[in-house]
């Protein structure tokens, strides 16, 4: 899915599984060179050293100079439309993903949506997605030398250092990921949904406080709820009630206190509206979730 929204352009992968490094390459570019024209089967992530890359894709041009980096992505047919001005040195890494990406406005996504806390007995990994920039400056002097690594790594592959590779191509999209997170085009609602998020999460055990949280952040009550539910997808409440149940599952499958003293804990100082709470998200009351999710054993 392609959106032309304002904004930083993106390429949102989803994970897992995980994109993995097919090739890195180093090399320059003689003045007079132009890209083939071609429709590839990887993605081609292109970083310059100096000079300039003349590259079209899909009928949209991108000037490629020293700092900046492209994604050529699968699938779309590109090529170059003017030659090399002058010697052009460049970085180019190979990755494929086998999962649908989408290339999106830095405005329009929420690369920061937290995952709600999980209980330490799930079995299935976690969803996420790497968000990195499509075209891009980049702090060449912070990726060279992982890209050098990366490029001994690859000159001299084993079996046993292709993991390692992998794993310092993940540090690479992580880096560039880091770009995305602190652009100017990450909107104002996005950081501070991300800051209701916290701001909850620190305050579970005291009283929703709706006209302190206002207080707290500057910025009023209602304004905040919206820039939560674009960011959580919840009403402050809602979102509060969620994370209060997920703490009350953790203590109760990891510890023996009383359960009265597992809803305080949680901000529930009443044990029959904690129980009821609990049972309405869960489906089972706080000593039956207890029972059957208890890690320890009594003699």
């Amino acid at each position: 899915m392609r959106k032309e929204e304002k904004g930083m352009r993106t390429l949102e992968l989803n994970v897992p599984p995980f994109p993995r490094i097919a090739a890195i390459g180093h090399g320059v570019w003689r003045k007079g060179m132009i890209h083939a024209q071609r429709v590839f089967g990887a993605h081609d992530l292109i970083i310059c050293c100096s000079g300039a890359l003349f590259i079209e894709e899909e009928g949209e041009r991108y000037e490629v100079g020293p700092g900046k980096m492209l994604v050529l992505e699968e699938g779309l047919r590109h090529k170059g439309f003017r030659a090399t001005e002058e010697d052009t040195e460049v970085y180019w890494v190979h990755y494929r993903h086998d999962s649908v990406s989408e290339t999106e406005s830095g405005e329009s996504g929420a690369p920061g949506q937290p995952l709600l806390p999980r209980s330490s007995q799930e079995t299935q990994p976690s969803p996420g997605k790497v968000v990195i920039p499509k075209f891009a400056d980049i702090e060449l002097a912070e990726l060279r030398p992982l890209l050098d690594g990366m490029l001994s790594l690859y000159e001299t592959l084993t079996l046993a250092r292709s993991y390692e590779l992998q794993v310092e191509f993940c540090r690479l999209l992580l880096l560039l990921q880091r770009k995305v997170n602190g652009s100017a085009a990450r909107s104002r609602a996005d950081r501070l949904g991300e800051l209701a998020a916290a701001y909850i999460a620190e305050r579970l055990e005291s009283p929703f406080d709706a006209a302190a949280m206002e207080r707290d952040l500057h910025y009023h009550f209602d304004y905040l709820s919206r820039c939560l539910k674009q960011h959580a997808g919840l009403s402050p409440l809602a979102y509060r009630h969620r994370l209060q149940i997920e703490r009350a599952k953790r203590l109760l499958a990891h510890s023996d206190e009383p359960l009265a003293r597992i809803g305080e804990r949680c901000g529930f100082p009443d044990p029959s509206y904690f129980a009821r709470l609990f049972k309405r998200e869960t489906s089972l009351t706080p000593g039956e979730y207890r029972r059957r999710h208890n890690v320890f054993q009594s003699e």
